[in-house]
């Protein structure tokens, strides 16, 4: 025996859903509940069709897909004049980058410390207290 097998039963669940939520909250409850329905089976349907429709790209692997390794060309033989004109660009701005390190460098060093003073240099700073 089922619990939907006689109507008595179906009055009996239908009043208690009746008392528990209100007659006024139960017809919204099932307007949304529809909806979330319709939404669902939409929102499927469209990842079924994908799913259906996306050709397949994973392929079983063969040795005649594999093409034979290319010789690698050199940057001289494929070189336009566009490309050797932006290495010489890149090798003058290279330059110029060494050459502001080179005067950040020589900035920074400190100034080479100087040889102390010889007796005969220094001022004579000695004071006498002569009294008149």
């Amino acid at each position: 025996m089922g619990l939907f097998d006689s109507p008595t039963h179906l009055l009996i669940i239908l009043a208690v859903l009746v008392v528990l939520f209100g007659s006024a909250k139960l017809p919204k409850a099932a307007k949304s509940m529809g909806e979330a329905m319709r939404i669902f089976k939409k929102e499927s349907a469209k990842l079924h069709d994908e799913d259906s429709s996306a050709p397949k790209q994973v392929q079983g692997w063969s040795p005649e897909q594999v093409a034979p390794p290319q010789p690698q060309a050199t940057p001289q033989q494929t070189a336009t004049p566009q490309q050797t004109a932006q290495e010489q660009q890149m090798a003058a701005m290279q330059q110029q980058l060494d050459a502001l390190k080179q005067q950040q460098a020589a900035a920074q060093q400190p100034p080479a410390p100087q040889p102390p003073a010889t007796p005969a240099q220094q001022p004579d700073t000695q004071h006498t207290n002569q009294s008149s």
